[in-house]
């Protein structure tokens, strides 16, 4: 079970998660396993290799602890999973929405949301 959801078991033993319209309906449930399950799914369709914390570089491991590290060709991608229910009202607005964060530079951070996921 996920939340109140029955999983389909895969041939080597992995649920298979639900599409988007299912994991709107279960949001409130279990929302940070969920996606953060989804993300990974997402960076293996785009050639990604999921890491174990212990398997990262030290540098990595030096600025904290990520929900997800993965690395392609060398290059290494950090995802940091936040569900937020304020910018989920925003969004049902349609219009754009830009998310204020004190990074130093934002054009290095993408936001994905559940349809992106799918994608």
């Amino acid at each position: 079970m996920f939340g109140k959801v029955s999983l389909k078991v895969l041939p080597l033993g992995k649920p298979e998660l639900p599409d988007v319209k299912e994991a709107l309906r279960i949001y409130r449930e279990m929302p940070h396993g969920y996606l953060e399950e989804k993300a990974k799914e997402k960076l293996r369709r785009m050639g990604y290799k999921i890491l174990f914390r212990e398997e990262a570089p030290e540098w990595i491991k030096r600025v904290g602890s990520p929900d997800i590290i993965a690395v392609k060709d060398g290059e290494y991608l950090l995802a940091e999973v936040k569900p937020s229910s304020q910018l989920k009202r925003y969004s049902q607005a349609k219009t754009r929405l830009i998310l204020v964060t004190d990074v130093e530079e934002g054009k290095t951070i993408e936001v994905w949301g559940l349809k992106e996921l799918e994608a």
